[in-house]
């Protein structure tokens, strides 16, 4: 039996966007465990209270932004091994609700701002000849839902891209992988706890008669993050209670 422990992450360099929430600040402990060095990223700042990392402020609506950060960690700890594309938004609404900047606010932090981190970790893991990226979709962006018809684009969009860049980067060293979350006890899902019956009517739903927890969707990402996951590229790895399938 082999003692070698393939979720061992010591000494890579990883950046976490979106990590003041609760499934970003789980990643952080998840990669932090495991002993990798990880910058945590988040627009505001004050999010990140408490979190134990290396922690920066970013706006993944800005692409110059997002390069200029990848550029400075790959300088300043002399490698960058992992990027997950964690910061999402959602508001829901029906699609006759929305206008354009609730529809571009939604595009441009869960799809614009996963291609540039992508691209910006890449443009430094192309040169090691190795690296993983990992990006935040959703069973929306699998299974069509009503009211949130610009975050369910948007997260298609996430899946697809994966997809598209695993067969670009991939002959170069690279993994691409993302993970589809459903229902995750987060403050992105409090609606579902307005009040008892919306609770019960939700959770019915559920095949696993739950919701999942950050943790789950950080062990997730530790797997695609790590030599467990090594022959793993172009997947959405939907982590969701199978939900999906109802």
């Amino acid at each position: 039996m082999s003692n070698v422990n393939y979720l061992d992450l010591a000494g890579k360099v990883a950046v976490v966007t979106g990590a003041g929430g609760g499934i970003g600040r789980a990643v952080v402990a998840a990669l932090s465990k495991q002993g990798a060095r990880v910058v945590a990223t988040d627009r505001d700042s004050a999010a990140m209270a408490g979190v134990d990392a290396d922690c920066r402020e970013l706006d993944v609506t800005r692409p110059a932004a997002i390069r200029a950060l990848a550029d400075a960690v790959a300088v300043e700890y002399g490698a960058l091994d992992i990027w997950v594309n964690n910061a999402g938004y959602m508001e829901r609404m029906p699609a006759l609700d929305l206008d354009e900047a609730a529809w571009q606010r939604t595009q441009d932090i869960n799809l614009k701002g996963t291609f540039f981190g992508a691209q910006a970790a890449a443009r430094h893991m192309v040169a090691q000849r190795s690296g993983a990226i990992i990006n935040l979709s959703s069973y929306a962006g699998v299974k069509p839902r009503p009211n949130c018809a610009d975050y369910a684009s948007a997260k298609a969009g996430v899946a697809h891209l994966t997809q598209c860049l695993a067969l670009e980067w991939s002959p170069l060293g690279l993994r691409v992988n993302a993970i589809a979350p459903g229902f995750i006890e987060t403050p992105m899902s409090s609606w579902m706890h307005a009040d008892a019956a919306t609770h019960a009517e939700y959770i019915g739903r559920l095949p696993a008669r739950r919701l999942g927890q950050p943790a789950e969707i950080a062990d997730a990402v530790l797997y695609l993050a790590s030599q467990a996951s090594a022959y793993v590229t172009g997947h959405v790895l939907l982590v969701d209670g199978g939900v999906s399938k109802t």
